[in-house]
Parts: structure tokens; C-alpha cells; sequence
């Protein structure tokens, strides 16, 4: 049998394949990419250790290497002052703060006391409100002269026991603020925990709340000392607290301390040294957490999945006990908030004036009537929408390269985008600035909303991964792997399929980093300019002189668009439990 070999027609040329074009390699683009991302979030700390060591200002010519800023800050006494300061406030809040999360987290979780519920969702309001706005409530209602300390001791025989212009009382204000964080830490961990274990106990002979303290609440300990960890280096670094409630009585930290150092000495060199102090001990106390919370396998339980929460019955005790729960929320959560509405809406507020006597709409009218805080406002938009929204895109495409590429550097990119959490937020914008004062001598970049806008990015950066990666790790690889054998390209397959399937996280990562820039106010200490005002800031530094309707009044709008902002997000993106 022949066989007719095929030839093409006469005068038929095959087509020709198109001309290539040039396009950047996927490995040439993850290298720039990497060194990119660590030069923004790293590398302006080299600003920070050179400016602590150079005689003059890095934006002033000549000046030497020296050690005499160092030299001043530990000859300082009220350094020090404020360092003993700083370890009482945070070991007070952190104590405090353990022991009421821990204790509400076991009742809620637990045990049967009525209106677990909604006892909850009131114990996480602070979570989802400017924490600013909440120390504004405080200060409005129980310091020696506010509101609600003042009724109490014109019309019953108690009085506040804790003067809050003290140590001991912005611990105490400090509290209302971190406990939620440890409640949500230690419930989580009560959630997982085989009721298995406890029957072996109660099989034993055990009684429910013998078997849940010796069972369950040891296998509490990684949590407890993982969230007291955080709430610790998280106090040291605080600066709205202790400058609003320790400026009238000259109480030092170590943020108001540098605060005071730079914006009325002017002292740049010294505040950069205090810095590089406070930068070493809470990234040292970050590191420790870290380290303990990667060593929790010998808590592990062995019995397979939890079939469910076990609930201990309480007697008549249980009604007690959320009475004693309902008291703190009332005076730690719902009155504050209550005191910056009404110092909103009066004229003057006070125990001896019918607040209905004085109602008023004049502090939003000074409010949207003055330049300055309308400018704060509506810079404060601008950052947390648009920077938002590109922070968002920036950490998706750190986020795929860090995980779904076979990147040699990935895992200092992981470890990169988690790094501002160990950075206080302070050194954050003292970072730019230095890092601002040499790349642009001529200022316009700090002098725009993009200096400002950046260090608030790179200070929210942990957030929006923290929100963002577990979705990203919930989709399987064999999706873009398939892509690939049929020929796309890394970056199409990670634009047609994976970004897509990872739209909604990308979504709620936006509504986290917008409501984290609105209400920012630390990073821009050092960047703001008469032209870029930002309304966290504005909000400090009008309540650290006066708690009036005013700042009342920007509390209040910066409240509700919080709120508007998040429920928005969970209605669109939030998924409901189901019972």
C-alpha cells in the first residue's frame, strides 16, 4: 500500500507565527517586587538608627557620627521616669485586662448565664469603634470632674475609687480596651477543646466545674500568655491614652515622653535614640510571643474533631454573676460612649443641668464650619479610601508570591508584610520622615496626603494579610497548576483564577484597612503638615488640651463612620453563623 504524502497548494504559504513580545520574566518581576516591598517597610528604619547617631539633623548638612544622643537619653531622669511609667501602665493593663477577658470568656462560653449573647456583643463594641473615641468617653464621664463621677457623688454615697489622671487609672481605661482582645484569644480556644476530655473527668468522679478547671482551663495557657504578650507590647507604645489622661498631671511614658521631645524640644537626634529603645523591646516582646505561641503541640488534644461546646449549668449563682458582668460593661463600655454622644449634642454638660435643657446642634456646626477640621475629615477619606484600596491590591500581589510561587525569597516576604506589627507605630512615621528628609530634600512628599498615606499603608500592612491570607490558603494550587500545563503564563493564571476566587477576602481586607487609616493618628505625628491635617491626629491634639463638644462632636462622625463602614462590609461580605 503507497501512501500520498500531503503537500500544501501551490502558492499556499504556512502562517507565520507572530512576533514575540518582549514581556518582563516572572522571576525578574518577583525579585523587583521583593526588594520593592522590604525597601518600603524595612528599610526606613535606616534612617531611624542613622539619625540617632548623627550629631545634627539628617536634613541639616554636616553633623558626625556620635553617641552623645544616647549618652543624653540614659543620663536623662525623666527618661527613665518614663520607662517605669511605661512598665507600670503596661503591667497593670495587662493584668487587669487577662483576668477579666479570661474570667468572660469562660463564663460566656460555659456556662449558662442568662443573656450570653448579648453580654458578648457589648464586650466587643471597643473592637469596633475608634479606640480614641473611647478614652474620649472616659475622660468625659469618670475623671474627677466628669459627668457621671460628679452625679454619683452629688446624689449617693459612691464615688470613682480610681482617680483616671494617674497610672492605675489609664490602666484601668486601658483595660476596656484589651480585654476583648484576650476574651476573643481564650474563646477561640474553649471553642476547640474536645468536651471528650472533661467526661473523662466527670467519668472519674470529677463534678462540671472541677473537670472544666483542671481540664480545660490549663489547656487555656497558650493562649493567655500569647494575648498577654500582645497587650503588653501594645501598652508600651500607646500614645493617645497617656497623652490625653497623663498631660494635666505631667505623667510621662515613653511615647509622650519622645511626643513632647520632638514636637516642643525639638530634639531629633534624642527622640530617634528613645526610639530605636522603645522599637528593641517591643519587637523583643513581639518575637517571644511569637516563639511561644509556635510551641503549643504539647497542647494539643489527640481525640479528633470537638462535637461540640458543653455547656456547665450554674444555679441560682448564674444571675449574680451577669449582674456582675452587665456592671463593668455599663461602666467600662456603655456609658463612656454614652458621655461622647451626650457631650455632642449639649452645650454643656454637667450633673447639675438637665442635659435635655441644653441640647444643641452647635459643635457639628463648628465642626463643618471650621476649615481645619474639614480638612482633617475629608484627608482622612481620601487616605483611608484610595490607599485602602491600593494597600489591598499590593498585598494580594505580595500574597501570591509569598505562597502560590516558587520565589526563593517568599518566606522573608511573608515575614516582611508581618514586620510593621512589630514596629510601633510612632517610629513608623518617625521612619518616613527621615526616610522622606533625605530621598526628597525638597519636601513635596511629605508635604502631600502620599507621605502620610504610606506609612499608613505600610502601619496597616499585618492587617489586611492577617485578613487576607486565609482565604488565599483555602484554595487549592492544582487550579492555577492547571492553568499553567495549558499554557498561561504565573501572573495569568494568578489574574484570571486565583484573584478572582479571592475577590471577597479582598473585599473585607479593604474594609479592615480603611477603617484602620481613618482612625489612625501615630505615624502621622511626625509627617502632618498645617496642609495635611488627618482627623486621628486632629482628635489627639484637641483632646489632650480640652474634652469639649468639639472633639465631642469629630468623635461622634468618626464613630459613625466606623460603624456605617463595617456594616456595610458584613452585610456585603460577612457571612452569618448558623446555629
Amino acid at each position: 500500500m503507497t501512501v500520498t504524502q500531503l503537500r500544501p497548494a501551490t502558492g499556499h504559504t504556512p502562517p507565520t507565527r507572530p512576533p514575540r513580545k518582549w514581556r518582563l520574566s516572572t522571576n525578574a518581576s518577583h525579585y523587583l517586587l521583593w526588594a520593592a516591598a522590604l525597601l518600603v517597610i524595612i528599610g526606613p528604619l535606616v534612617p531611624v538608627a542613622l539619625a540617632s547617631f548623627w550629631s545634627t539633623p539628617l536634613y541639616d548638612s554636616g553633623g558626625n557620627l556620635t553617641a552623645d544622643n544616647y549618652r543624653v537619653l540614659l543620663t536623662d531622669h525623666s527618661w527613665w521616669t518614663a520607662v517605669a511609667n511605661s512598665v507600670l501602665f503596661a503591667a497593670l493593663n495587662t493584668a487587669g485586662s487577662v483576668f477579666v477577658g479570661v474570667v468572660c470568656a469562660v463564663l460566656l462560653t460555659r456556662t449558662n448565664i442568662p443573656g450570653r449573647r448579648i453580654l458578648s456583643s457589648i464586650l466587643l463594641v471597643p473592637l469596633a469603634l475608634p479606640g480614641l473615641v473611647l478614652i474620649l468617653g472616659w475622660a468625659v464621664m469618670w475623671t474627677p470632674a466628669g459627668f457621671a463621677s460628679s452625679w454619683l457623688k452629688t446624689n449617693t454615697f459612691l464615688s470613682m475609687p480610681i482617680n483616671l489622671y494617674s497610672v492605675p487609672g489609664m490602666a484601668l481605661v486601658g483595660m476596656s480596651v484589651a480585654s476583648p482582645v484576650i476574651f476573643l484569644l481564650c474563646r477561640g480556644t474553649l471553642l476547640s477543646i474536645d468536651p471528650a476530655l472533661e467526661d473523662a473527668a466527670r467519668t472519674s468522679g470529677a463534678s462540671p466545674l472541677r473537670s472544666l478547671v483542671s481540664v480545660s482551663l490549663p489547656l487555656l495557657r497558650p493562649a493567655v500568655i500569647n494575648a498577654a504578650l500582645l497587650v503588653f507590647a501594645l501598652s508600651i507604645e500607646v500614645l493617645g491614652l497617656p497623652l490625653i489622661l497623663g498631660f494635666s498631671s505631667r505623667i510621662n511614658l515613653i511615647s509622650t515622653y519622645l511626643y513632647d521631645h520632638w514636637v516642643n524640644d525639638s530634639q531629633q537626634g534624642l527622640v530617634s535614640a528613645g526610639a530605636m529603645f522603645l522599637l528593641a523591646a517591643v519587637s523583643g516582646l513581639l518575637l517571644l510571643r511569637n516563639r511561644i505561641v509556635g510551641d503549643t503541640a504539647r497542647f494539643t488534644t489527640t481525640t479528633g474533631k470537638p462535637t461540640g461546646v458543653r455547656v456547665i449549668r450554674i444555679g441560682k449563682q448564674r444571675w449574680l454573676l451577669t449582674a456582675a458582668i452587665a456592671l463593668v460593661l455599663f461602666v467600662s463600655v456603655i456609658v463612656p460612649l454614652a458621655g461622647v454622644v451626650m457631650a455632642a449634642f449639649t452645650s454643656l454638660l454637667s450633673p447639675f443641668i438637665s442635659p435635655w435643657s441644653v441640647l444643641t446642634f452647635d459643635n457639628f456646626s463648628t465642626v463643618f464650619s471650621n476649615p481645619l477640621y474639614t480638612s482633617s475629615l475629608t484627608n482622612s477619606l481620601l487616605i483611608a479610601g484610595i490607599g485602602g484600596a491600593l494597600t489591598t491590591l499590593v498585598i494580594a500581589v505580595l500574597s501570591v508570591i509569598a505562597h502560590r510561587s516558587t520565589f526563593r525569597f517568599r518566606a522573608s516576604l511573608q515575614q516582611g508584610m508581618l514586620w510593621p506589627r512589630m514596629m510601633p507605630a510612632l517610629i513608623t512615621g518617625m521612619a518616613f520622615f527621615w526616610s522622606f528628609a533625605l530621598l526628597d530634600r525638597s519636601g513635596a512628599i511629605r508635604a502631600s496626603l502620599w507621605g502620610i498615606g504610606i506609612a499608613f499603608a505600610v502601619r496597616s500592612l499585618a492587617l489586611g494579610y492577617s485578613a487576607f491570607y486565609p482565604a488565599l490558603a483555602s484554595i487549592g494550587a492544582d487550579l492555577d497548576h492547571a492553568a499553567r500545563t495549558s499554557g498561561a503564563t504565573w501572573w495569568t493564571a494568578m489574574r484570571t483564577i486565583v484573584f478572582r476566587l479571592v475577590a471577597p477576602a479582598m473585599a473585607a481586607s479593604f474594609v479592615l484597612l480603611f477603617v484602620s487609616m481613618l482612625n489612625d493618628a501615630e505615624p502621622a505625628v511626625f509627617l502632618v503638615t498645617d496642609k495635611t491635617p488627618v482627623l486621628g491626629l486632629t482628635m489627639l491634639q484637641l483632646a489632650a488640651t480640652s474634652t469639649g463638644g468639639t472633639v465631642a462632636a469629630l468623635g461622634v462622625i468618626q464613630m459613625i463612620i466606623t460603624l456605617v463602614v463595617l456594616g456595610a462590609g458584613r452585610a456585603l461580605l460577612g457571612v452569618r453563623p448558623r446555629a
